[in-house]
């Protein structure tokens, strides 16, 4: 089995028109609807042939009742199914409330890496990812018009700002090392979000947007859980 591939942030991602070709990391998690529909519901990032890293918040039912297509950039065509055997949550915290919203996922069988299906890079263990820093934010964008894979820009911010604007009864975060803030340079409306969207910084994925109210129109942001915070746990879980 591949390992996980750790590297610096000092890398330097290149643009492209093809989003997959450029971020092959990124797959489709998809959900069975009771009328036997599968549903593109969040994304993920592969972690090896075998492991992709998603949001804890988009597995909360059976693993059977998920599945990742991986190697397309449309919804609900071409690319390879993989089935999920089984989820591993981060033990502590409450995915309910967006802290520790990550989760490892061991697919039925191994992925065949080609052009468009490749591990992701993920960072060191606590590498600090700064405020003010724009991040690619790969996504379909669960309930938008858009059947394609897109990608925003997103500018990191202080978590202190998470909850500002926000009503009372909504959480409000305090800035603290397993929480990662952004509001999208273009606009709210852009957003292209899912659950488990990875923020890559150059084409290393620092980030695992929160499956968990990520489209707050309270405030024009995004909540985010940081890799490098869990990278440990990551590696242990992945085997």
């Amino acid at each position: 089995m591949a390992l996980i591939w750790l590297l610096s942030l000092a890398l330097v991602g290149a643009s492209s028109a093809n989003y997959l070709q450029t971020y092959p990391s990124i797959v489709q998690v998809e959900t069975i609807q009771p009328s036997g529909f599968w549903e593109q519901t969040c994304a993920a990032s592969i972690l090896n042939s075998r492991y992709v890293l998603s949001a804890a918040s988009c597995f909360s039912t059976s693993p059977s009742l998920h599945r990742i297509r991986a190697g397309a950039a449309s919804r609900y065509s071409g690319g390879i199914i993989n089935y999920v055997d089984s989820v591993t949550n981060y033990p502590t915290g409450n995915f309910t409330n967006q802290v520790h919203d990550i989760s490892v996922v061991r697919l039925a069988s191994v992925l065949t890496y080609n052009a468009l299906i490749q591990r992701a890079a993920i960072p060191e263990p606590q590498t600090i990812i700064p405020n003010g820093i724009v991040l690619a934010q790969g996504g379909w964008g669960r309930g938008n018009s858009s059947y394609s894979l897109s990608f925003a820009q997103v500018r990191t911010v202080s978590g202190s700002h998470c909850g500002v604007n926000q009503p009372a009864n909504q959480t409000t975060f305090n800035s603290t090392s397993n929480v990662l803030c952004g509001t999208l340079t273009q606009g709210f409306n852009v957003s292209n979000a899912d659950g488990g969207s990875p923020w890559f910084l150059g084409n290393v994925t620092v980030g695992v947007v929160s499956g968990v109210d990520h489209g707050n129109s309270s405030w024009s942001g995004i909540i985010a859980t940081p890799i490098a915070y869990f990278t440990n746990w990551i590696v242990r879980t992945a085997v």
